[in-house]
C-alpha cells in the first residue's frame, strides 16, 4: 500500500534542507537521449555558479538538450536561481526551440511576497510559499528522504495551478552507470495535471539523476547518465 502524509512529510523534507546539499557548484552531469532504441540527442545538466540574486546567496542551475527526430528537432535551454538557505526559486529563464518556433519565458519569483511575474507581460500572479520552477524541482528531490512505497503531495510548483504535484516512491532498482558498474536507485513518479515523468536517484549520499523518461510531443524519451563532472566542496 502506497501511504501519502501531505503535512506531515512536507514538514520532514524541508527541514532537511538545512543539512548539506548531495550537490556543489561544478557538477555537471551529460546525458545521452534515447528515443525507444534510436539515439536521438544529449542533454548537459550543471550546477553552474553562486550568484547574489535579490540579496540573498542564490544556486544559478542551468540545463540544456538538443535532438529528436528527423521533423521533430528540438533544442531547450533553461536556467533557475535559487536560494541556498531557503532553497526557493527566485528567477528562471527556459527557451524551447521547436519545428522552426521559438519560445521564450522570463521569470522574476519573489517568495518573500508569494508572487510571480512575466517579463513582458502584464500584471503578477499568486505562487506557493517556497516556490520551485521545474529544474530547481528537480535539485529539491535530490534532498529529500524519500522511501520506497511512500507517496508524498508538494504544493510548491511557482505556477500554482498545476498543484499539487505527486511524488511516488515506486521501487528501488539497478541502473548502469557511466563508468560500467550499477547503483541501485530509487525509481519516482512525478506527476500533475494528467502528466507524468520517472526519475531514478542513486540511492547514497550523492542523489544523482542516473536515469530520467520525459514525455515530448513524439513520445517518452530516455535520458541515461554518460558522463559527470564532481564540484566542490559539499554545501558549497
Amino acid at each position: 500500500m502506497v501511504l501519502v502524509s501531505p503535512i506531515i512529510v512536507h514538514a520532514a523534507l524541508l527541514a532537511r534542507l538545512a543539512a548539506p546539499y548531495p550537490f556543489t557548484v561544478g557538477e555537471t552531469l551529460r546525458y545521452d537521449a534515447k528515443l525507444g532504441y534510436f539515439p536521438v540527442g544529449q542533454a548537459v545538466v550543471t550546477v553552474s555558479r553562486v550568484a547574489r540574486e535579490q540579496g540573498t546567496d542564490a544556486f544559478v542551475f542551468s540545463a540544456t538538450g538538443e535532438g529528436g527526430p528527423p521533423g521533430w528537432r528540438v533544442r531547450y535551454d533553461a536556467t533557475s536561481w535559487v536560494g541556498k538557505g531557503r532553497f526557493a526559486s527566485l528567477r528562471f529563464r527556459q527557451r524551447l526551440e521547436q519545428r522552426g518556433r521559438v519560445e521564450e519565458h522570463r521569470y522574476l519569483i519573489v517568495p518573500d511576497s508569494a508572487r510571480y511575474r512575466e517579463e513582458g507581460v502584464a500584471g503578477d500572479w499568486a505562487a506557493p510559499q517556497n516556490p520551485l520552477d521545474e529544474l530547481a524541482f528537480l535539485y529539491y528531490l535530490r534532498t529529500a528522504p524519500l522511501q520506497v512505497g511512500r507517496a508524498y503531495s508538494l504544493d510548491r510548483y511557482f505556477k500554482t495551478g498545476y498543484n499539487p504535484i505527486q511524488v511516488t516512491v515506486e521501487a528501488r532498482e539497478p541502473v548502469p552507470m557511466p563508468d560500467g558498474s550499477q547503483s541501485p536507485c530509487l525509481v519516482l513518479r512525478v506527476s500533475t495535471r494528467g502528466t507524468a515523468m520517472r526519475v531514478w536517484l542513486t540511492d547514497d549520499q550523492r542523489r544523482l539523476p542516473a536515469q530520467m523518461e520525459l514525455p515530448l510531443p513524439f513520445g517518452n524519451v530516455t535520458l541515461t547518465l554518460a558522463g559527470q563532472q564532481a564540484g566542490g566542496a559539499a554545501g558549497q
